[in-house]
């Protein structure tokens, strides 16, 4: 079931980790800057440049979509701002869909 008491649940979350974000000045208890510095770790050090996407609720079966959106639209710059190469990876791909297309199209 999706509705608008489920959407306010999960904007409230999404409040919640900015709030935690915003307020948290201990990077190494950020959340979302540690999961920042494990993903450029894991891209760019380990060299793993492709990431899964897998909610197991259908309801965010379009989740996968819009990670990929916004991750190449935050991090997919291959240039400098002058507009050199960075001389690195800036952002794995993103793939990914609901748990029981995943589990037939990539997992076996």
């Amino acid at each position: 079931m999706w509705g608008n008491e489920y959407v306010e649940k999960f904007m409230a979350g999404a409040n919640a980790i900015d709030t935690h974000f915003k307020n948290e000045r201990d990077y190494t208890k950020n959340i979302p800057i540690m999961m920042g510095l494990v993903g450029f770790y894991n891209n760019t050090v380990q060299g793993y440049n492709s990431r899964a996407i897998v909610p197991y609720c259908q309801a965010l079966c379009n989740f996968p979509a819009h990670i990929q959106q916004v991750d190449m639209e935050s991090n997919g710059k291959g240039v400098t701002m002058d507009g050199k190469y960075t001389g690195f990876e800036t952002a794995p791909v993103n793939f990914g869909d609901a748990g029981t297309n995943a589990q037939h199209s990539f997992f076996q």
